[in-house]
């Protein structure tokens, strides 16, 4: 398989950015790291939520840690980093080039499997876990998660009941 050097993309998976990855998913909450990690401008998408801006983001992250669970873990984490090519096709047949007048996009991706116990219920959660990253001058400007949210859902139901007396 021949391939072409105008289309050179490639994975990291010991750079700084994907360790910078691995970081963020250690089991407390460092927020002045988490902080400094993303961009003021973010955008985060989990699963069909959209949350705009690292400040509406972080509250949402501490209160997974400070309110809904303790003993988080990501366990079997894997993390690589893509740098791609501006001339690597995108899903609509577009350059990464023409869709992103940046000199690179650069995406980390991440997976593995969330862990934790409610707070509230005293339940062990456990449900895998695939996180997207794209970083602009060194800083998380987007973010995508995908996972199952019933367990989740399920400790904020029962957070808000507790709340609610």
């Amino acid at each position: 398989m021949s391939f072409g050097q105008d289309e050179k993309s490639f994975l990291r998976t010991k750079d700084e950015i994907s360790m910078k990855v691995r970081k963020y998913f250690a089991p407390s909450l460092d927020l002045p790291f988490v902080n400094e990690f993303y961009a003021k401008d973010l955008t985060v998408f989990i699963n069909d939520l959209k949350i705009e801006g690292k400040e509406n983001y972080l509250k949402r992250l501490q209160m997974i840690h400070d309110d809904f669970f303790k003993d988080i873990k990501m366990e079997n984490l894997h993390v690589h980093t893509n740098y791609f090519s501006p001339e690597a096709l995108t899903g609509d047949g577009k350059t990464m080039g023409e869709v992103n007048s940046e000199k690179q996009t650069i995406w980390s991706n991440a997976w593995g499997t969330f862990t934790g116990i409610g707070r509230v219920s005293g339940k062990k959660v456990s449900f895998r876990m695939h996180m997207d990253f794209r970083t602009k001058n060194g800083k998380v400007i987007e973010m995508l998660a995908y996972y199952d949210p019933a367990q989740m859902n399920a400790e904020i139901e029962a957070f808000k009941k507790v709340r609610l007396k």
